[in-house]
């Protein structure tokens, strides 16, 4: 639908308020004008009405003069409330407006002001008692005035009121819908992206044009672009693992079953080597079943820990202990440096269960050297750090150690054993336990492992 544009809306929002605005101050300006206009008029009106009453006390003629130039009507009246000096023509228009004149009040010395319309005309009355005058017959004066000039002043005025509205409005019509619809272009961009996304076009990759809540949201629209592609593709890489991993043990195991079974074996000692061939892959398909079903268990948060208060020390010097002789059968030195620390929340099984996985892993990708523990807090943290002195990891690799079955060393990764889950299933610990790991490493120096731990 047509009218269902965000631009059309946008633009009908900014013009429907601009034009309240602006009828708002053209009605401002308008009473101004008009207030501006109705105040000068009586306070010229009023001011010849003051000059006139003065002017009485010597001489009549000049009040006539002055009228004629000020083209305004000169009433004058005596003490008897009577009209003086009656041409025709004010004598008609006085017969004209009955219901204007005052003068009992006029007579009373008060002041008359007021508004009047006659004959589709408006007109200005200020009447003024004149007091101690030379002409004793002469007791009031009044002056007529015809607004009509102002009205027309009034009117030029709303008429370029108008005209400056109406192109005003039509400047603001273009410029609300140019703005609105360069506002709602990124807008459009992202419906069609995100339309693209679902489908599963996740190469599609939005302009960040600025730095506003506007770019922002392209931006995350682009990462979640990058993070699904990412997803689909390990979700892909993680489905072939598995098939790999499994059907390695399962051919070994069908392979040498057969061979049993068929009596293909010439002595007993080629018998006892294929069973611990056998032995070996059943545990080994073990270990990835059971490592699948504990990382897919935390996955799902369906795993139980046991927080407790713990002392990390002893926690990895029994851990060092297991290994220990491992470390040693391959010349490795451990080595370590834990300070005395106070107790972490940590659950004791999982906290080994990751040390030993880290531990194994640092044995088994060191050829020679040593392996570092240490222990110190920091920042309201218990921070362990295991350290050894292999060949490293590339920095292009580092960021994708933790994922499932992602393995640096993909040449020696079965003589060096593992599933590719454990790094995987360590980051679901330490996380699901409140705590972080990082890693470090340079190549030929070895990697670091950095875990922290919330206090108790």
């Amino acid at each position: 639908m047509k009218w269902n544009k965000v631009y059309l809306k946008l633009s009908l929002t900014m013009f429907s308020l601009f034009l309240v605005i602006l009828v708002l101050l053209s009605m401002v300006i308008n009473q101004l004008f008009s207030n501006f206009y109705t105040k000068k008029a009586h306070e010229e009106a009023n001011e010849l009405a003051l000059h006139l009453s003065v002017m009485l006390r010597d001489r009549i003629y000049a009040v006539e003069t002055m009228a004629e130039f000020s083209e305004a009507n000169i009433y004058l009246v005596n003490g008897q409330g009577q009209f003086l000096d009656m041409s025709s023509t004010k004598q008609k228009k006085i017969q004209e407006w009955p219901n204007v004149w005052e003068n009992t009040r006029l007579l009373q010395g008060k002041r008359i002001e007021k508004e009047f319309t006659a004959g589709d005309q408006l007109y200005l009355l200020h009447g003024n008692p004149v007091n101690r005058s030379e002409n004793p017959a002469i007791k009031g004066i009044y002056v007529v005035s015809s607004l009509e000039h102002m009205i027309e002043s009034i009117r030029s005025v709303r008429y370029l009121i108008g005209f400056a509205g109406f192109g005003t409005l039509l400047l603001a019509l273009g410029c609300i819908f140019i703005l609105a619809k360069k506002l709602s272009a990124p807008l459009v961009e992202m419906e069609a992206a995100t339309r693209n996304i679902a489908k599963g076009e996740l190469e599609v990759r939005l302009p960040v044009r600025s730095h506003d809540e506007v770019g922002s949201l392209s931006g995350a629209i682009n990462d979640l672009a990058m993070e699904l592609k990412r997803y689909r593709d390990t979700r892909s890489e993680f489905f072939a693992n598995v098939s790999h991993e499994l059907r390695t043990p399962v051919t070994y195991l069908k392979g040498y079953a057969n061979v049993l079974a068929n009596g293909l074996v010439d002595h007993e000692e080629e018998k006892q080597q294929y069973l611990h061939i056998i032995a070996d892959e059943a545990h080994r398909l073990t270990v990835i079943i059971n490592d699948l079903f504990e990382l897919a268990k935390m996955e799902e948060g369906k795993i139980t820990f046991h927080l407790e208060s713990v002392d990390v020390r002893r926690a990895i010097e029994k851990s060092v202990n297991k290994v220990r002789i491992k470390a040693e059968q391959k010349g490795l030195q451990l080595v370590s440096a834990l300070e005395t620390i106070p107790r972490c929340l940590v659950d004791p099984v999982r906290l080994e269960q990751v040390l030993l996985n880290l531990l194994d892993n640092a044995i088994r990708y060191t050829r020679e050297g040593t392996i570092k523990l240490a222990l110190q807090q920091e920042n309201g943290f218990g921070v362990i750090m295991i350290s050894d002195s292999g060949s490293g990891i590339p920095p292009d690799e580092l960021p994708y150690i933790f994922e499932r079955f992602y393995r640096v060393e993909k040449s020696r990764s079965r003589e060096l054993g593992g599933t590719g889950l454990g790094l995987a299933i360590v980051q679901k610990l330490v996380q699901l336990q409140g705590g972080t790991i990082e890693v470090e490493s340079a190549m030929g120096q070895g990697t670091v492992f950095r875990l922290s731990f919330p206090l108790a």
